[in-house]
């Protein structure tokens, strides 16, 4: 339910001072009264009221009555907000015909050059709504890359200026979009809904706000409230054109964005509860990835002391897979295994994240896996749809009882594209060589 206080915020933010919001909430909810009675309730003098009140008169805002003494009245809040509305499409309108008529006068070389200046400028923007149209101004002019920097709460800033849609027609222009954020629980929606087309990295304690074009220009924010849903009427930013200043500023932009952590991977670990944080892959000694596997085959072994039955009768452990042990007790080893590869795949691409270069990553990749014990790795092209691994040795030439491995290196690939692209692998073929110790996979990536 919508109280007072926010009927104020949103007054101010329309335009209107706290008085005069505060004035017109009052006379919404009283009858028709004098000044000095409308100033008492308020903790106004006569004549601050009255003179108040005359210039919520002249916007339209407040009624008066014509016997003597003066009374005023309010309207309700849904015809204020309309008539603000009204008043300041009129202004609209007469700020495009004057600009219009300039155009079309013959001072157009005055009006519409811009003087060629080289030195470097820079100027001082106040308020929320003047430092966003500023911003919505500069991004509708980005020709190659925007670097934009949310801090912790800017993204809601952005979708309530509409900066966004500005953001949208830039990445309609083939415009590059990066966005650096510190992550929240309450803004992950945001940034869900935002357009796949731009880049998010998260970085836990970065605070910045700014938005840098092309390296020509760009706007930092030098104070903001604390509040993410205050008006910021105290909001200050500079505005800045100097080569040498952005030059550094983009500089010190690649190494936070090296720094900053893959948005689905700061997602996951905030919200789903999942680690995929560049780790050691290794337990002790050795790959994790030859580790888990051996201590896996180990435990399977048919030296148990235990006695398997199904429905009263033992059964014979030579006829079981190397899976149905685990999955007697219930557990799903496909599903298992998968999520191990899975999360061993984008471990894989954290750690190399800061490579953009696809052949370089991947040609890294090809090192980590053979580091990892799981063969040699080779690709068709980039993005791969064919991947081959050579002398990898997963099922140990025996496909039949030992699929749950195979579907572990399959999930690798599968948290490699994930994580590098973001996209998903919507099928993996997978094809044993003649040799029994190669595997080939054709995947397809969903576009």
């Amino acid at each position: 339910m919508i109280n007072n206080q926010d009927i104020t915020q949103k007054l101010m933010e329309a335009g209107l001072d706290e008085k005069h919001a505060q004035l017109i909430i009052d006379m919404a909810c009283q009858p028709p009264a004098k000044a000095s009675e409308i100033g008492k309730r308020l903790g106004l003098s006569r004549m601050d009221a009255y003179n108040s009140l005359k210039k919520l008169q002249e916007k339209g805002l407040v009624k008066a009555t014509l016997d003597k003494p003066i009374r005023f009245f309010g309207m309700t809040i849904n015809e204020v907000f309309k008539q603000i509305i009204r008043t300041k499409e009129m202004d609209l309108r007469r700020m495009n015909e004057n600009l219009d008529s300039l155009t079309s006068s013959g001072h157009f070389a005055i009006v519409s050059k811009q003087p060629n200046h080289d030195e470097d400028s820079f100027s001082v923007l106040k308020d929320r709504h003047t430092i966003h149209a500023t911003i919505e101004s500069i991004v509708a002019e980005a020709e190659d890359k925007i670097w934009l920097l949310l801090g912790k709460w800017g993204i809601l800033h952005m979708l309530r200026s509409g900066c966004m849609d500005s953001v949208k027609e830039a990445l309609n222009r083939n415009v590059e979009v990066k966005l650096v954020v510190c992550l929240d629980e309450k803004t992950v929606r945001f940034y869900d809904n935002l357009d796949k087309r731009i880049e998010i990295r998260h970085h836990p304690d970065f605070n910045l706000c700014g938005v840098f074009i092309d390296n020509e220009v760009g706007i930092q924010f030098v104070q903001t409230e604390e509040s993410p849903t205050g008006r910021g009427k105290e909001d200050t930013a500079i505005l800045m054109e100097s080569d040498m200043l952005l030059t550094a500023q983009s500089e010190l932009l690649r190494i936070q964005w090296n720094a900053a952590s893959s948005y689905q991977t700061a997602k996951a670990k905030m919200i789903d509860g999942m680690m995929t944080e560049p780790l050691r892959l290794s337990l002790g000694e050795g790959s994790f990835y030859e580790r888990f596997k051996e201590s896996i085959k180990l435990g399977m072994d048919n030296n148990s002391n235990a006695v398997l039955t199904k429905r009263g009768q033992i059964v014979d452990n030579n006829l079981i897979p190397q899976s149905n042990p685990l999955s007697v007790l219930g557990i799903n080893t496909n599903q298992l295994f998968q999520d191990v590869g899975f999360r061993i795949g984008q471990e894989l691409a954290v750690k190399l994240q800061h490579i953009d270069n696809d052949e370089t990553f991947w040609s890294n990749i090809k090192t980590e896996w053979q580091d990892l014990g799981m063969g040699d790795l080779e690709y068709d092209k980039l993005p791969p749809s064919v991947i081959t691994v050579f002398d990898g040795n997963a099922c140990e030439g025996q496909p039949e009882s030992s699929l749950m491995f195979c579907n572990m290196d399959e999930s690798v690939i599968a948290g490699v594209v994930k994580e590098r692209y973001d996209k998903s692998i919507d099928s993996c073929k997978r094809q044993c060589s003649n040799d029994e110790s190669s595997c080939c996979y054709e995947i397809t990536i969903i576009q």
